[in-house]
């Protein structure tokens, strides 16, 4: 398996040990009226595209914080997958990068991103 993250205009990439975590959501922006009496009135909005959190795992401690300075850079990213193709997504940043120590291992760096899909 290789998951690959890939900053736009050729600004560096990273490619994780393993991904620990995924998790996406989809908000849904349909708009719902309350009528005059009973019943409602709906207007129908696509939903936005995937939101989450990404936990990306790193064995060395300089590729993990090479990791967080390319994520938190100015830039949009691509995540390609070899084995899970449905996560691959063109997102930025949408909250918090973080870095910390393995709790299991002491010796491996977790990195975990909040992230927002956009269209590629």
């Amino acid at each position: 398996m290789t998951t690959t993250i890939s900053a736009s205009g050729g600004g560096g990439s990273t490619s994780p040990t393993l991904v620990l975590g995924y998790r996406a959501a989809r908000q849904g922006r349909n708009i719902i009226h309350d009528l005059i009496g009973d019943g409602i009135a709906v207007t129908l909005i696509g939903s936005r595209l995937r939101s989450g959190t990404l936990a990306l795992l790193y064995p060395v401690k300089a590729d993990a914080f090479a990791a967080e300075a390319l994520l938190a850079s100015k830039a949009t990213f691509t995540l390609t997958d070899t084995d899970v193709a449905e996560v691959g997504m063109s997102f930025v940043t949408d909250g918090d990068v973080t870095v910390e120590l393995d709790d299991a291992t002491r010796d491996a760096w977790v990195v975990s991103v909040d992230f927002q899909q956009v269209e590629s």
